[in-house]
């Protein structure tokens, strides 16, 4: 007797396939990986607040050598 089994071939998400390997491996591996991530997360975070303090400071200079500048800034906040 002849059996056939159907093969339902089910697609994982790259996700869900890391998350299968991440969790097959040991709590200090585990461990490991979850500071990088956290890690590259503060890092990013960073270097978006530099940017961002550069990109103010580039237009503050630029406003005040083509005579734009405010005289009292606090009143921009107003």
């Amino acid at each position: 007797m002849i059996t056939t089994v159907d093969t339902n071939t089910t697609e994982m998400s790259t996700v869900d396939a890391l998350w299968v390997l991440i969790q097959s491996q040991s709590k200090r591996v585990r461990q490991a990986l979850a500071k990088r991530i956290l890690a590259e997360h503060e890092q990013s975070k960073t270097q978006a607040q530099q940017k961002m303090v550069k990109d103010s400071l580039e237009r503050a200079f630029d406003e005040l050598h083509a005579g734009k500048a405010h005289k009292d800034a606090r009143k921009l906040f107003k």
